[in-house]
Parts: structure tokens; sequence; C-alpha cells
């Protein structure tokens, strides 16, 4: 047994050694010979990349207009509704109470009503009349005992009696105090035909109140039935059977958050892009997410005739979905700044338009990928070959033809170049598809390239 466990660790030891030779070997003779890799042909693109958050299109908090007890919970969270689906229902006995209480008060407004609208009839018709009548009568008895007293005043002295005269005085004189009379009447009675139209008006005001008082108690009593108000998902209930919901109209915060939906048939990212990118962004914006646009370009609600005019749309990737792309198009250019910690940026609302967006879910983190320039089937060089030569080129270093492999001679060849994305170079001029450059110089090179 213990000559076994020797013979393993002798084992060990060997299969050790022999892999760290076996590195420490290719190490060094990747030092002496360098690394070279073909040139090749694709496409290259200019990224400005951010990060965002995504948003559902709409969300909607759900608060009861009715009082009432919870007496069923029809949806629950994660569940998708449509417009008029049930969600939550109260007890309707309360909301009962108060329909009927906004009847009867519709009653007595409506009797008010109707008697100030009799007592203006009133007042324009008998009223008025008795009193025009009692001033016509009253101006007969004036005009009646006036002519009575003038008659005898004109018989000579001796045949007019004292008592005669003074009755007949008398009888005038009263007779003009009821001419005033009755026309103080007439003037009472002409000013009560604007109170009782006073009247009308303010029983017209107090029936309007009362109906829609019960407008009012009847749409609150409907609303014990709590629906959606659209398509979408139930992302939160926040109430329980049997807690006791007081409405909107009786409490100062405009009454308690039951439920809150989610229209995610529409998902948004929220990017946040740096603002020394922003304006390569503006560039390839359409015209109606550019800031400033007069409004007459709109969005297409086609969102395929929306993508047409943008050459490149913006991908996105989540860490949920490592393995997924998504695609989406600038909707929005917001242009007020963004600034925390001295770091300033824009954001830009991206709509997700491609047809894997159901897996995703609000409130996750995203990457956003925008394309601001672009070359299609052109030649890349590694940006690890591009190196300074002689009198201050660009270009590369590729194996000198003639020479012995073992020398690893190298040559220089100066070249022109184009995008750049940060791991490879657009060959404009110099290289062509095939071409095999160094990405490392072999050890001596490189000191005799450092050397000059």
């Amino acid at each position: 047994m213990k000559n076994l466990i020797i013979f393993i660790l002798v084992v060990i030891t060997v299969v050790t050694g022999f892999v760290a030779a076996k590195s420490t070997l290719r190490m060094s003779v990747e030092g002496l010979e360098g690394k070279t890799e073909k040139i090749v042909r694709g496409d290259l693109s200019l990224p400005i990349n951010a990060v965002g958050e995504i948003y559902p299109f709409r969300r909607v908090e759900i608060k009861s207009e009715a009082s009432g007890e919870v007496i069923e919970i029809a949806k629950h969270p994660g569940d998708r509704v449509s417009v008029g689906d049930l969600i939550i229902r109260l007890q309707k006995d309360d909301e009962q109470r108060n329909v009927n209480r906004a009847r009867l008060d519709l009653d007595m407004a409506s009797a008010r009503l109707e008697e100030a609208k009799i007592a203006l009839q009133q007042a324009n018709t008998a009223e008025l009349q008795n009193a025009e009548a009692q001033v016509m009568q009253a101006e007969a008895n004036v005009r009646f005992a006036k002519f009575r007293k003038d008659k005898l005043d004109s018989l000579p002295e001796e045949q007019r009696s004292p008592e005669e005269s003074l009755e007949r005085a008398t009888t005038y004189r009263t007779q003009l105090a009821l001419l005033n009379v009755s026309k103080a009447n007439l003037e009472s009675a002409k000013l009560n035909i604007p109170k009782a139209v006073q009247a009308v008006k303010q029983a017209e005001s107090a029936f309007n109140t009362t109906q829609n008082n019960l407008a009012d108690a009847e749409k609150r009593l409907a609303k014990t039935d709590i629906i959606s108000p659209l398509d979408g998902i139930v992302a939160d209930i926040r109430t329980q059977i049997g807690e006791v919901i007081q409405g909107g109209k009786t409490t100062l915060t405009g009454g308690t958050v039951l439920a809150v939906l989610l229209d995610v048939d529409r998902l948004i990212v929220k990017a946040e892009v740096d603002e020394s990118d922003i304006g390569r962004v503006l560039n390839i914006a359409p015209p109606w997410a550019r800031p400033g646009h007069d409004g007459s370009v709109q969005m297409p609600a086609n969102l395929p005739e929306a993508t047409s005019t943008m050459e490149h749309l913006p991908v996105i990737t989540v860490e949920s979905f490592r393995n997924d792309e998504f695609t989406g198009i600038i909707e929005r250019v917001f242009p007020e700044a963004r600034k925390l910690s001295n770091v300033v940026t824009y954001l830009v609302d991206v709509v997700i338009i491609s047809d894997n967006k159901d897996l995703l879910l609000p409130g996750m983190r995203a990457d956003v990928g925008f394309t601001s320039e672009f070359a299609s089937n052109v030649v890349l060089c590694p940006n690890e070959a591009i190196k300074e030569g002689p009198k201050g080129k660009l270009g590369v270093y590729i194996p000198k033809e003639g020479e012995s492999p073992d020398e690893h001679a190298t040559k220089f060849v100066a070249c022109r170049f184009g995008l750049d994305n940060g791991n490879y170079n657009e060959v404009i001029e110099g290289l062509a598809e095939g071409d095999v450059v160094y990405t490392k110089l072999p050890a001596q090179r490189d000191r005799d390239r450092k050397k000059k």
C-alpha cells in the first residue's frame, strides 16, 4: 500500500512537470517566432454603447372611487387582463345607501323647484293683476271723492254745511291715502317677480346639484366592480379580502392604490447616452425622435414602416438572456441633460420591436448598442497588428519573402486605415484578404524595431 502511494505521487509529479515544461516551451517559442494572423473580409461597425432600464409603455395605479369591503379578488400578479376585465369587487351596501339617499334628496329638490315655479307664476299673474286692479279702483275712488268735494266747494257758503264739507274733504284724503297704499302694493308685487325668478334659479341649481350627486353615487355604486382600463398584465394587488376601502371621493389622498397594471405590449428602454456620444446618436435618429421637430413628423404606428427609416437598428441585450439579442427603434431623444457625480448623460427612448420581446420584463437592466457608422464587406486588420513603421507611418509587419523561415524576417507595409471599432480596423489601402500579418513580432525583430 505504501509503495502504491509513492508510485502515484511520482506519476503526479512527472505529469505536472511535463505540463509546466510544455507551457514554458510554447511561450518561449511564441516569443521567438512571434504570432501571425490572416487578413479577412467582413463587416465593421462603430458602436455607441449605453445602459438603461426597461419600462412598460404605461403604468397605471388603480384607486377605488367607491367605498366598501373587498369581497372578491379576480386577478392576481402576473395575470393578463383586457379592457373591462374584473379585477376586484367591493361590497355594494354602503354605496347603495348613498344612492338611495341621493334619490330622496333629488325628490325633495324637485318638489322645491315646482313650488318656486308656482310662486313665480302667481307673482306674474294673480298677485300682479290684483295689485293693478286695486290701484285702478283706488284711482276711481279718488276721482269720485274729489268730484264731490269740488262740487260742494263751488256752492255759496250759505248753502254749505260745515259737517258735510268736513266729511267730503275727509273722504277725499282717505281715498288718496288708499290710492298710495294700492300703488305701494303694486310696486311690491312687481318687486316680488324678480325675487320669484331668483328663487326658481336657486331651486333649479339645488335640483341640478342633487341630480349630479345621484349620478356620482350611481357611478360609485357601479365602481364597486373595479375593472381594467387597459390591455396588459397585473403587476401588483395591494389589498386583500375583508379589507374595508375608503373611496377616493371621501379621502384627501384620492383613495388607496388597490392594483398596479402594466401595458407591456410596448416595452421601452430608457438608455442613458454619454454626452460625448449623443451627437452621433442624433445623427442616426429618425426625424420624429430629434428634439426641436415641429410635431408634423410622427413615429408611424406601423412599426415595420418605422424601422425602414433606420439602416441599422439598435441592438439590446440583457443579463437574464445572454444568448439572445433584441432589436428596437429610437422613439425619442430627450433634450434635457441628466447630471450625476459630474457625469452628463441624455435619455434616449428605444422601443423594443423584435418578436422575442415577450421574454423581457419591466425593470430589467439593458445594454443598448447604437451603430453610428458601418462598413460592409471590407478588409479587416486586427488592431494588435498595427504598428508605427519607418518615418512614423502606420502599417503592419508581414513575413519577408525569400528569407529562411528560421530567420523570421519581417517587412513593413504602410497602410491606410478607415473605421476602427477597437478590435479591428478597416484597411482602405495596403493589404488584401489572405495576407498574413504579425500581431506579435518575433523577439529579435521586435528589439530591432524598437532600436530604430
